[in-house]
């Protein structure tokens, strides 16, 4: 039984990074188990979109840093400036100002020779990039980082002090490890460092049990061990504990020193899954506002719109994606996606278009020739979609390129056979009687109609 509870941690914390790696799905097919008609609570009303907050006030204005700090120095038992040290640091990441976060962790190496800050802000800079665009182009650069964070935390260990921090922090590098891993298909890999992250953060719970941020890991376990093993066949049912898992995020999401802006995260993605997409837009609102140039979080926000077919304000959180980080390519694919929704097609192309500009895997390339296959499919343009299908199917052996393929022929063959009915307006007090041809037209113009109805349900299937 505990080594099965190892398997399920593994798919929890890797679940989130997985999810958002999903390029070309819906919201249906885009969480774990498919939209809920009853979420664990019920959808709010309505969401609010002011651009800005307020900065929390401070307990005295002689504060030096913000009660997050003090918080976390009292229960860590530590150094407050290394606390605010480490704080800011992490604030920069969350703000995507990558360079001045990575200097700031090197200067604070210079600072504590023994703390591996260093290392570990590499660690968390270079995944950042990578969550980005889901890829692996600092692959080389992380690994490095993550093996000098593990041995310099494993030396810092040696030493008595600061061990609560230390084993925090190490379950966090080997928790980030165990999502890369999951990437990458090496699951041995990453079932033992979550294993060792496990491990760790159960060290720190006993050293520093009132530490906030130590529920983040227990909310996303209780969540989703819920649904994962509902959802999968061959494992068994627990308990449902969703609520107490979405209540111990909460519980991080207003009191965490560190994971703050983390549990709001995994709190957007979490009612998505719950199918409350208020609720959703909501908590990535709240990010926003604090870290409005998160590409990631902007990227989500656009998503969440587009699901709820509020398709303005979906282009401006992807356009706020493209202006902090125009080389981002996910962005292109969504928006794509996004217009298609909003029938315009011109725009779509576009967007496509910058897509395939990019160094693409073989299957990314596929899905988006996908959607460009579609683009000419609505435009009955028969012969350049079914083209683009073959290319989709040659390039990445998408099973849905067949099936395009197909449907194409199909709509093809209702163009070539449906009847031309040429529209005659004649003033009402001269028509005459309804003749039985006139009824035939009319029969046969409700006949096509219903045909391209369905070819549209057809297509909606499709996409």
């Amino acid at each position: 039984m505990r080594y099965f509870r190892n398997i399920i941690c593994c798919m929890v914390i890797s679940m989130p990074g997985l999810a958002l790696a999903e390029t070309d799905s819906d919201y249906e097919e885009a969480t774990f188990t498919g939209k809920k008609d009853k979420p664990i609570q019920a959808d709010i009303d309505e969401v609010s979109l002011p651009e800005a907050e307020e900065p929390k006030a401070s307990g005295s204005n002689l504060q030096l840093y913000p009660d997050e700090v003090y918080e976390g120095a009292r229960v860590l038992n530590m150094d407050v400036k290394f606390v605010a040290t480490c704080y800011e640091a992490i604030q920069l990441v969350y703000n995507r100002r990558y360079t001045e976060a990575k200097a700031a962790f090197e200067a604070a190496q210079r600072r504590y020779p023994d703390s591996a800050l260093g290392p570990i802000g590499k660690v968390l800079i270079y995944q950042a990039l990578m969550l980005e665009n889901l890829d692996f182009s600092f692959e080389k650069q992380y690994e490095l980082a993550a093996k000098q964070a593990r041995q310099q935390l494993a030396q810092a260990l040696e030493v008595r002090g600061n061990d609560a921090w230390e084993n925090f922090i190490l379950g966090g590098v080997l928790g980030i490890d165990a999502i890369h891993s999951m990437r990458r298909g090496n699951y041995l890999t990453s079932l033992n460092r979550a294993l060792e992250a496990m491990k760790a953060i159960d060290r720190a719970k006993k050293m520093a049990p009132e530490f906030p941020d130590l529920k983040l890991g227990d909310g996303l376990y209780n969540y989703w061990r819920t649904v994962i093993s509902r959802s999968v066949k061959g494992l068994p049912d627990f308990a449902d504990k969703r609520k107490l898992g979405i209540e111990q995020m909460e519980y991080v999401q207003d009191n965490g020193i560190f994971l703050g802006p983390a549990a709001t995260f995994a709190l957007t993605y979490t009612w998505l899954e719950e199918g409350a997409l208020k609720r959703a837009t909501q908590s990535a609102l709240i990010n926003h506002r604090a870290y409005p140039d998160n590409v990631v979080n902007n990227i989500m926000l656009g998503r969440i719109f587009m699901y709820r077919r509020k398709y303005q304000s979906s282009e401006k959180y992807f356009q706020a994606a493209v202006r902090v980080s125009p080389e981002n390519r996910r962005v292109y694919y969504f928006m794509t996606r996004m217009y298609l929704r909003q029938k315009s097609l011109a725009k779509a192309e576009t967007s496509i278009d910058k897509y395939l500009e990019f160094d693409l895997s073989k299957r990314d390339r596929a899905r988006a020739l996908m959607q460009k296959s579609l683009i000419y499919y609505r435009r009955k343009n028969w012969d350049t979609a079914e083209s683009l299908a073959a290319q989709a199917w040659k390039v990445g052996k998408l099973k849905r390129a067949k099936k395009r393929i197909a449907s194409i022929k199909r709509a093809r063959q209702r163009e070539a056979n449906k009847p031309e009915v040429k529209a005659i307006v004649v003033p009402e007090d001269k028509r005459p009687p309804r003749t039985p041809e006139a009824a035939k037209a009319i029969k046969a113009a409700k006949a096509a109609k219903a045909s391209r109805s369905k070819a549209k349900a057809e297509e909606s299937k499709e996409e």
